[in-house]
Order: structure tokens, then sequence, then C-alpha cells
């Protein structure tokens, strides 16, 4: 292991267990993340900053809430610094492709990367989605190199990787690989069906055992941090999917006099409205399945859990963890 871990890195290292909370904003003003990291701080460990973007010459764009960071700092969360290819509607693989097309281009990102990270952060997440078969080694050489710029700088390198059942499913991804190189790892078992496709569970209870059972096979379940969705889609046949917080389902229930019902077969709740002359399908996740998910960090060894998103949730949702987790 590395002896010159930054203060941050060493006292994150030291934890045994970790509470993993997305920070990210889906529009100008949204303070809901940040009540959240106010709220709730003393049961975040980590944090992760979901600020760059990037770019097909390599650069980044995008900034750090310094806010946030500085908060965070203060009450003892240790901050990741999250790099992306979310360019506002989708995952594009084309910054990914220049970048990872050759080793010149490979270091000329990383060096941007180490030029935009401040001094107090625990480490860099990485979120590089939709990375093509083509180029799974190169994925893994870029990760190596990162790893031993981080590492000489003290800092550690965190990912999140897609959930897969079988091998062919999200080929780009090397799980042995990358479970060798990251020091911790965000398994991102949520979008089972996405806001793109047709409805159902959002973390069906077997898609989420069998997406676990995978990736033990392949990286050190100390490593291994299960993604915990807090938050459902609303589709239907006449609008575009909707991402429903979880902390606004009650009203939305409400709102439409639906009545909740429960898949026994997903562990899930969902339910039916109509709005107009348009059916609505919302499956979703609340208290009682997000407190079943998290009796898989006990059962597997795991290291914690990563959930996507902060402000998102409810009150008893962090309940439920501390309860469950934090004893």
């Amino acid at each position: 292991m590395n002896s010159n871990w930054t203060p941050t890195a060493q006292r994150l290292i030291n934890k045994r267990q970790w509470i993993l909370g997305y920070y990210s904003e889906d529009y100008e003003g949204d303070f809901r993340a940040l009540e959240t990291l106010r709220q709730q701080g003393s049961h975040l460990d980590v944090y992760a900053d979901f600020a760059y973007q990037l770019q097909p010459d390599g650069r980044f764009i995008g900034q750090i809430n310094k806010q946030v960071l500085q908060g965070a700092i203060e009450q003892g969360t240790a901050p990741l610094i999250l790099f992306h290819n979310f360019n506002g509607k989708i995952f594009d693989p084309l910054p990914l492709r220049s970048v990872l097309s050759s080793t010149a281009s490979q270091r000329n990102c990383i060096r941007h990367m180490i030029n935009l990270l401040p001094q107090t952060i625990a480490g860099v997440h990485v979120d590089f989605e939709g990375v093509e078969a083509s180029y799974r080694i190169p994925f893994l050489s870029f990760l190596e190199s990162l790893k031993a710029t981080l590492h000489d700088r003290g800092l550690l390198l965190t990912i999140a990787i897609p959930a897969k059942r079988l091998e062919w499913e999200a080929p780009g991804y090397d799980f042995a690989g990358i479970g060798r190189l990251c020091d911790s790892i965000t398994l991102m078992t949520y979008d089972e069906h996405y806001s793109g496709g047709s409805p159902g569970p959002i973390s069906s209870l077997p898609w989420m055992t069998q997406a676990l059972d995978y990736a033990i096979r392949y990286i050190p379940n100390e490593n291994l941090l299960l993604g915990i969705p807090a938050y459902g889609y609303d589709w239907s046949n006449d609008e575009p999917t909707s991402l429903v917080p979880m902390r606004d389902i009650p009203e939305l229930v409400s709102q439409t006099n639906a009545r909740v019902l429960w898949s026994d077969q997903a562990v899930e709740p969902y339910f039916y409205y109509w709005r107009g002359r348009a059916r609505h399908t919302v499956w979703y996740e609340n208290e009682l399945s997000a407190k079943i998910r998290l009796g898989f960090v006990k059962s597997y060894r795991l290291r914690g859990i990563a959930i996507w998103r902060l402000g998102y949730e409810t009150t008893r949702f962090w309940q439920e963890i501390t309860l469950k987790l934090k004893r």
C-alpha cells in the first residue's frame, strides 16, 4: 500500500465502511444536494462532485462546487472530483474514442485532470460510461497511468462501472483489470430499466444479485460500493420519460390518486395513473426497497454504498441507512 497518502485520503482509507453520495445539479439553482450534504453530512463518508465533462481534445469543461467542497472539508466528509463524459443528454462515446486512441492523448488528458484538482481532496472518481469493446485495453492502460500519477500524489483512484451479469454485456469494461487498478469501485446497480427504454424496475433484486455475483468474481469485495438509486422513472407513451426523485413520489401518488403496488419478484414498488388519455407507469425505489438492498453490504462484505444522487432521498431513507449501516 501507499505510505504517502494525503491526510484526507488516509482518513477515508481507514474507514471500514463507506457511504458515498454523488453530488450533482439538475438545473441552475438546484440546491437539493447541497441541503442533503449539510443535513446528513455526519452520515456521509465521501462524496463525488460530478464536476468535469471530457472534451475530444482531452480537456474538460465544468467546475467544482467550491462551497460544497469547503463545507465537506469542515464536516469531515472526504471529497472526490468526478470526471465524466455526460454531455447533458447522453454519455457520449466520441470524446472517449479520441482520448483513448493513443498513449499521447491519454497522457495529455491525465495532465489536464491533475491540473484541475484542488489541494484538499481524497482522490478522483472516473465516470466514463459507454466505453466500447474495442477500447477495453486502452481504457485499462489509461486507468493504469492515471493510478500511477494519482498515487504519486497520495490520491485515490475510484471509478463507477456498469452493472453487468455476463462478459458480453458492457464488453469495454474488463472487471478484473479495473478491480486490480482502482482503489474503490461503484457498481452502478440502477437503471435496469432506463428513461430511454420500456417501463420496469429501476433495480430489481434478481438483477442486482446477478450483477453483484458477477462483479465479486473479478473485483475484491472490500473495494466494491453497491449503487443505490434514490429515484424512479415515470414512463408514458405520449411524453418523454421523466425522472422522479424518491422525495417527490408521495406527492405524485396523492395528486394522481394512484394506488401503490408492490412487486414481490422485483422487490420494488410501482404504480399506474392516468393523465388525460395517457397511461403512466412509475417504478421507483422507496425506503423499504432501499433498506432490503442495504442488507447486501453485510452479506457480500462490501465496502459500502454509493447513492445516486444526493438531494433525491427522504429523511427516512437516511434513518434506514443509519440503522442498517452506521450502528
